[in-house]
């Protein structure tokens, strides 16, 4: 499923990560608090709590991955990981 947001993020010019995987979208807080029907401080507060995934943060805005958020939600919004900020490997 592609759907076309205008939060969404795309990376504009050189950048020094990896290139985003094709097909992705990142949506904003705004968008995940719709789907989730929460508030938007909620949405924060739980990906911080592992109720919800955590995201990525793109110069000290959080992203979520649109796919992975839908995912979530059909799955029953299982808890996805301890508190805390997730561990890089």
């Amino acid at each position: 499923m592609t759907e076309t947001n205008a939060a969404a993020v795309a990376p504009s010019g050189p950048t020094n990560s990896r290139p985003m995987p094709p097909g992705r979208t990142l949506i904003d807080v705004k968008i995940v608090a719709q789907k989730y029907r929460a508030d938007k401080r909620s949405i924060s507060r739980w990906a911080d709590a592992g109720i919800i995934p955590f995201g990525v943060k793109l110069s000290g805005l959080r992203r979520w991955d649109l796919a992975e958020i839908d995912a979530h939600i059909a799955a029953g919004c299982p808890r996805v990981r301890a508190a805390g900020k997730p561990v890089l490997t």
